[in-house]
């Protein structure tokens, strides 16, 4: 039956999107390899023809998965009363997926080798994350974020879609230093995040008690050993 057909047809679909996957975080990009795609769910390197047109096909789908994945794991973060410890949440959920996921998020952002250049339509733009629906959402998430700080007075006036890219863009450095080793101890690395954060928000016109406070209740809520080491003396104090 046609229904059946279909729905055979997009579960193969998606076992080959979740191989390239895997493929890609174990290997990197040049592991994306059709007839090894298929080798993985015991299909051949045909399927990966037919169900995404070759592997440019392949690696927008990845970029579009991996943006969906990351903007569903940054909304998850429970919301509060407290819209800029809530940011604050939602910006470590950035960067703890990002590292989690490194291959897959320097792929979504066409970090890759020349051989493997994305479609046109994915490529990063001056006027969005990407000029596509799965980029505009996955920054939206973060837009909104803002427009929580906004409602709550506790910052100056801005376009909440500037404020949103500038955290973008101090978050999106980060992740790409600690990547590349910049940071050394991981622990280090959080810590010199959180310092930021802070800082761009007491910029945008917070105060800093205010933040300060914000930040370490986004601290309280970690598991992991920078909760033990956030201090006056280890961030900004007040």
């Amino acid at each position: 039956m046609p229904g059946s057909r279909t729905a055979t047809r997009d579960e193969q679909r998606s076992k080959l999107l979740n191989a390239a996957i895997d493929a890609l975080e174990q290997g990197g990009p040049e592991a994306v390899q059709a007839r090894a795609l298929g080798a993985r769910i015991g299909a051949s390197a045909q399927a990966v023809y037919t169900l995404f047109g070759g592997l440019p096909g392949v690696f927008e789908a990845l970029v579009i998965e991996g943006l969906t994945r990351l903007a569903e794991h940054v909304a998850a973060v429970p919301e509060t009363d407290d819209p800029v410890a809530d940011h604050f949440g939602k910006g470590w959920a950035y960067y703890d997926w990002a590292i989690a996921h490194s291959q897959l998020y320097r792929t979504m952002f066409g970090l890759t080798g020349p051989d493997l250049r994305l479609r046109a339509r994915l490529e990063i733009s001056a006027n969005g994350m990407a000029e596509f629906p799965e980029g505009r959402a996955a920054l939206q998430v973060m837009v909104d974020s803002v427009e929580r700080i906004l409602d709550s007075g506790r910052i100056t006036p801005i376009d909440p879609l500037l404020a949103a890219r500038q955290f973008l863009s101090a978050t999106h450095g980060h992740v790409l230093l600690h990547i590349a080793g910049a940071f050394g101890n991981p622990d280090d690395a959080l810590l010199v995040l959180g310092a930021l954060a802070l800082n761009l928000m007491i910029g945008l016109g917070d105060s800093r008690e205010a933040a300060h406070n914000s930040l370490l209740a986004t601290l309280a809520t970690r598991t992991d050993p920078l909760r033990a080491a956030s201090s006056g003396q280890t961030l900004p104090s007040r």
